[in-house]
């Protein structure tokens, strides 16, 4: 229900657009910027998603893109296709999640046989306690999986042929660019930029020795030596995710001609 203070304040503009003249042109001069100027912010974050490949009428759903590439400036591929995951730059490169270990229980003492509540009491507090011990992996919620930021794997492929052919993907890609190859820890970590602006951003690409390949993407407004005027903003209107797509596409064509003659040479050795 509308307050009587809100009632009396839009009463008085009404009134002072109708009494007075020069105030009832200020005030439709300043609606019709506002209505130009959000005009023109919508046609350039659409222009802009669609320069990065990206659109909002995909899953998990149009609201949740806009929320994402309105408040959120990196992105990372994950087994879930997660969007909430985030992009760690840090010096050391992403590893796969190591196994949980269960940590070994007390050896209990002998003691006399329990009377039959006490010992649905101790069974309880059993199942309690390897339930705070060995944490569960639930998957992501259904209303945040993006298809594009689901990991891609390639098994029976060895982990320095996929190195070397992420490396002639990246340099086939218009405006990427390979800042350092890491043969050790099997890392490549590139620098987009853009082709109008000139922004640039971080990805960084590893690979796993399950055959998966890590691909993380972020804003260099995010970086934390950032200084320009942009790094107030936090979205990235697809960008990064658009990267991540960008790669895992160019890469997979390659992959299928190596999964390709591997079959070829399979059946040579057959005999005919």
């Amino acid at each position: 229900m509308i307050s009587l203070p809100v009632l009396v304040v839009a009463f008085l503009i009404i009134a002072a657009m109708i009494f007075v003249p020069i105030l009832r042109r200020v005030i439709l001069l300043l609606i019709r910027l506002a209505i130009f100027f959000a005009g023109v912010a919508v046609a350039a974050a659409g222009i802009a998603m669609l320069m990065n490949n990206e659109t909002i009428f995909e899953k998990p759903s149009a609201n949740q893109r806009i929320a994402r590439f309105l408040t959120m400036n990196s992105a990372a591929a994950s087994a879930s296709g997660a969007g909430s995951v985030t992009c760690d730059m840090g010096d050391k490169p992403r590893l796969a999640a190591a196994a949980v270990e269960t940590p070994a229980l007390p050896a209990a003492k002998p003691t006399p046989a329990p009377k039959k509540h006490a010992a649905k009491a101790q069974a309880d507090r059993g199942a309690e306690v390897l339930r705070t011990a060995v944490p569960i992996a639930t998957p992501a919620p259904l209303n945040d999986v993006y298809p594009e930021l689901i990991r891609r794997g390639f098994p029976g492929i060895s982990r320095q042929k996929l190195f070397q052919l992420s490396q002639e993907t990246i340099n086939a890609l218009g405006g990427w660019k390979i800042v350092k190859a890491d043969s050790r820890n099997f890392t490549i970590d590139c620098l987009y930029t853009t082709p109008i602006f000139r922004f640039e951003d971080d990805v960084r690409i590893t690979i796993q020795p399950s055959g998966e390949i890590d691909v993380c993407s972020r804003s260099g407004t995010a970086r934390p030596n950032a200084n320009s005027m942009l790094s107030s903003f936090p979205g990235d209107l697809g960008a990064n995710v658009g990267h991540i797509k960008e790669f895992y596409e160019a890469l997979e064509p390659r992959m299928d001609q190596v999964y390709k003659e591997e079959q070829d040479k399979e059946n040579a050795k057959k005999p005919h």
